[in-house]
């Protein structure tokens, strides 16, 4: 399995989260359809594990962005999400199988920003994800 399939699976999981209205499995240019996710590829490593493995570490992105009208509406709006993405994710910490496994996953919350829209959200690390391939 590759980078991009866990990234795809990621979306799958959390984009089922009630209330999501899109999760592509690509970055678009632009969404306006509030909430949405968008996955990624954050940082990682490649390291030769025992013959003819590859085993690659990586932590993965995924940012929540609700729009940005009413501060304390859009707040408790966001926040919903807080706990309802993470339990989506490590329900299958193997991601279908796509992954050995998933590591804890960190986050940021604020402002944020997609294209030129201005968005309030959650930004989750996947860190520590695992990933092994036979060369």
């Amino acid at each position: 399995m590759a980078l991009q399939d866990a990234i795809e699976k990621v979306q799958d999981l959390a984009g089922v989260v009630s209330g999501i209205r899109a999760a592509p499995d690509y970055l678009p240019e632009s969404l306006n359809i509030f909430p949405f996710l968008v996955c990624y590829a954050g940082t990682g490593s490649f390291e030769y594990s025992p013959a003819g493995v590859m085993k690659g570490l990586h932590n993965i992105i995924l940012e929540l962005h609700v729009a940005r009208h009413d501060l304390p509406r859009d707040v408790k709006n966001v926040m919903q999400y807080s706990d309802s993405i993470p339990k989506a994710l490590m329900a299958d910490p193997t991601l279908g199988g796509v992954v050995s496994t998933i590591g804890r996953i960190t986050y940021t919350f604020g402002g944020m920003q997609y294209g030129d829209q201005m968005t309030l959200g959650f930004r989750f690390t996947l860190e520590g994800v695992k990933l092994q391939t036979t060369i």
